[in-house]
């Protein structure tokens, strides 16, 4: 059975169920040091996790692959993207740790000194911000369902737990009474089916102690499951 431990783990990230769901155009930096508008998605995850998540939202949504430049940025170079334009892009995303996670800065440029923008190509740059959200409703989705996953895999650990110690219960309580019957009856181990009665009691004092103590815990961790849909809901509306 997982150990609380895990399960601190397990939830430890998402317990204030507060995800960032914050798009904003700014101007950015790309990688040659030129001002380059883009698109920011502010996520709650560090970079490598948001890497992850391109990746798999270039792959599954639009069947293509990524190329890593450098340490903080990835693209997808040379490709048409018919949600935004009928012109093949360099679509660039730039990864950087924040003190609340990650900011995900997404370009979009169909030149070398090309790019999409609110003065250069208005329309592409606006379609562009569904994509980024679109992005960002992926990964949340992805981030907590595995989460949730997790969680009901404890949960069902340790409702197995329980469901074994309160047959344990049982069958000691039952063992209690037979004895007690050949106590009754003047059985010469009577001495010693007392104290046999003594430690099956004091080992169902154990575990009903258990059994309270993980049926508690199963209580939170279906809390956290409720809160985190509640999570995915508001991530859907996005």
């Amino acid at each position: 059975m997982k150990s609380l431990a895990l399960l601190v783990l397990l939830v430890g990230t998402t317990t204030a169920y507060s995800q960032l769901l914050k798009v904003e155009s700014k101007t950015i930096k790309n990688e040659e040091g030129n001002d380059v508008d883009a698109w920011v998605a502010h996520l709650d995850q560090v970079p490598d996790e948001c890497m992850e998540s391109y990746d798999a939202f270039i792959n599954k949504v639009f069947d293509k692959k990524t190329d890593k430049v450098n340490k903080g940025m990835k693209m997808v170079a040379k490709t048409q993207f018919l949600e935004l334009s009928s012109l093949r892009i360099d679509q660039r995303a730039f990864f950087l740790a924040e003190s609340a996670g990650s900011s995900v800065a997404f370009t979009f440029s169909p030149g070398y000194d090309v790019h999409f923008g609110p003065k250069s190509y208005p329309d592409e740059f606006s379609k562009a911000e569904r994509f980024v959200k679109s992005f960002v409703k992926f990964h949340y989705k992805n981030y907590y369902n595995k989460k949730i996953a997790d969680l009901q895999e404890t949960i069902k650990d340790k409702q197995d737990g329980i469901a074994s110690n309160d047959k344990k219960i049982e069958k000691n309580k039952k063992s209690i009474l037979d004895n007690n019957k050949d106590i009754d009856k003047g059985s010469s181990d009577a001495p010693k089916l007392k104290l046999k009665n003594e430690s099956l009691e004091k080992e169902n004092f154990t575990l009903t102690g258990d059994v309270s103590k993980t049926r508690a815990e199963v209580t939170f961790l279906q809390e956290q499951v409720t809160k985190m849909n509640e999570s995915l809901r508001k991530v859907e509306e996005f």
